[in-house]
């Protein structure tokens, strides 16, 4: 592991509680609830993460196998076993695995299940969109219900069909309803303590491994006051 005191310092502080906790584990993957404020995997190798926090839990590498934005809570999942990893990269490969996102936009959506299909190519840390086909640009396909509205903003259950750079965020974005805090895509104001109102809500697999399905739902942040006001039973 880094050497580095100020790293170690970080390390420390990421070991916190309250910037993740552990839904389930078992030898072969771990289910985590990520707060926002700390990325998944950084960029950067002094840059504290949740893969080195758990690398360094485990005393051995731990294999990150779906991420959710710095900003963003919810549910993620890891690998503690080279041979899991492999297995469970093939099902997304396939598309194989559900996940379910909650977000809480401005603007105005549709009712009904509405698809979104666009093309998305990352440009300097950000997603750009395209309505049609275009080279270095990759498809990009949600679906998404409107499920309870506030006074200036609206809850929206999201199925992510493909998984791209800041998929959700980009194309809710490209639809004049951006994610309230989400200063880069177009919201008007900062949440306070710098997240956005997108949270990785489900995730449902069929183990690789063993043939079992799983199921997780994430606990509703606690940093909105919007996420209070959800009515869960809509869901």
């Amino acid at each position: 592991m880094n050497s580095n005191p100020d790293w170690d310092k970080l390390l420390e502080l990421g070991k916190k509680k309250e910037l993740y906790s552990i839904l389930e584990e078992n030898e072969h993957f771990l289910v985590v609830y990520k707060r926002n404020g700390i990325a998944v995997q950084a960029t950067s190798q002094a840059q504290i993460d949740l893969e080195k926090i758990l690398s360094e839990k485990y005393k051995k590498p731990i294999y990150v196998l779906n991420r959710i934005d710095q900003p963003v809570t919810g549910l993620v999942i890891f690998g503690k076993t080279k041979k899991f990893a492999e297995a469970f990269t093939e099902k997304i490969k396939e598309r194989d695995i559900s996940k379910t996102y909650l977000a809480i936009v401005s603007g105005s959506p549709e009712e009904g299940r509405v698809k979104l299909t666009h093309y998305i190519k990352k440009l300097h840390n950000r997603a750009m969109t395209a309505d049609e086909a275009m080279e270095g640009y990759k498809e990009s396909v949600l679906y998404y219900e409107k499920k309870q509205v506030f006074d200036n903003y609206c809850l929206l259950k999201v199925d992510l069909i493909t998984g791209r750079y800041h998929q959700i965020r980009a194309q809710m974005a490209t639809m004049e309803m951006p994610i309230k805090g989400d200063l880069k895509y177009g919201s008007r104001r900062p949440n306070l303590d710098r997240s956005i109102c997108l949270l990785s809500y489900r995730l449902e697999f069929t183990d690789p491994l063993s043939g079992v399905v799983h199921k997780y739902k994430a606990p509703l942040p606690d940093n909105d006051v919007l996420w209070s006001l959800v009515d869960e039973s809509v869901l």
